[in-house]
This record gives structure tokens, C-alpha cells and sequence, in this order.
């Protein structure tokens, strides 16, 4: 067996566990599929350059480090902010509803992401590292270069701020 052969395995074996997560992640800072699997693309061209010197035991934190660095870069150069829109990732998949069920659905998604993006920055990367990315406390410990235990509380807080503008539309 060559050198090549575990890396080319290494490498596919990434590929199918983080590529939709990633893109998910990128997506969700640049609010642009196209755009968000480009980022994805020079993610995993990049990680097949770093097999020498990566640390495949962080293989996750480094992932959404530099998919988060990609696309702060495509977000500065592009200068703007752009809603996400997730469900486009889940087409595919999805039963087509009802329209006024598919409105309502937009609408708590719209409302979401608005809660989402006014949590404070940490909280909402830890959420949407857990929720978006699913990642392990550890792996967005890494990503976050903080404690699992902040993580944790970063999280709980977080989820509890959006449940409570929850609570409050629907009183």
C-alpha cells in the first residue's frame, strides 16, 4: 500500500462526515448556497494540503475554524449580511406541505434566525456549532478555544434566551 492510500481514505471518510456540515456552517454566515459550498470546496482542498502537518485527532475544530475563517473573508469581501435560509439544504428530503403550513414554517424559521443572530456572538456560535455543524462539546470547546464546561453553559444559555422570545410570541 502506498502512502497515498490512507490519506485518500482520510480524506473520503471527511468528506462524508463533514461536508454537509459544513456547508450547513458556512451557510449560515454567508446565507448563500452556491456560495456556501464553494466555502466547503476550499475547506476540504485545504485539508487535503494540511495532511502533513494536521492533527486528525482535531480534525472537527479545525474544519469550522477554517470554514468559519473562509467565510468571515467572503462575508468581508462581499461586504453585506444575508439571511439564512436552511431549508434549501433539506429539499431534497423534505415532503412538500401544505402552502399555508409552508408559510407559517418560513415565518418561525424568519423569526429564528433574528432571534439567533442577536444572541451574543459565543453563545451563538456554540448554538449553531451544536445545532448546525453537530458537533461534540469538545469539538466546538476546540473550535471556540474555550472549556467544554463553558460550552456547555454558552449552549444552555443560549438555547434558553431563544426558548423564552419563544414562550413570549406564543403567550
Amino acid at each position: 500500500m502506498s502512502q497515498r492510500d490512507p490519506d485518500h481514505a482520510f480524506l473520503l471518510a471527511a468528506l462524508e462526515r463533514y461536508e454537509r456540515p459544513v456547508i450547513r456552517y458556512a451557510f449560515g454566515i454567508v446565507g448563500e448556497i452556491n456560495q456556501a459550498r464553494d466555502i466547503a470546496q476550499d475547506v476540504f482542498i485545504k485539508l487535503s494540503q494540511s495532511l502533513a502537518t494536521l492533527d486528525r485527532e482535531r480534525l472537527a475544530p479545525w474544519l469550522f475554524t477554517v470554514c468559519r475563517n473562509r467565510a468571515l473573508d467572503h462575508q468581508r469581501k462581499h461586504q453585506r449580511l444575508v439571511p439564512m435560509d436552511l431549508e434549501v439544504l433539506d429539499q431534497e428530503s423534505a415532503n412538500t406541505p401544505l402552502p399555508s403550513a409552508e408559510l407559517e414554517q418560513k415565518e418561525l424559521a424568519q423569526q429564528l434566525r433574528q432571534w439567533l443572530h442577536q444572541l451574543p456572538e459565543k453563545q451563538r456560535e456554540a448554538v449553531r456549532l451544536k445545532f448546525e455543524a453537530d458537533l461534540s462539546y469538545k469539538e466546538i470547546s476546540e473550535a471556540l478555544k474555550t472549556s467544554v464546561g463553558n460550552v456547555g453553559t454558552l449552549i444552555h444559555l443560549g438555547v434558553a434566551n431563544l426558548r423564552e422570545r419563544w414562550l413570549a410570541l406564543n403567550a
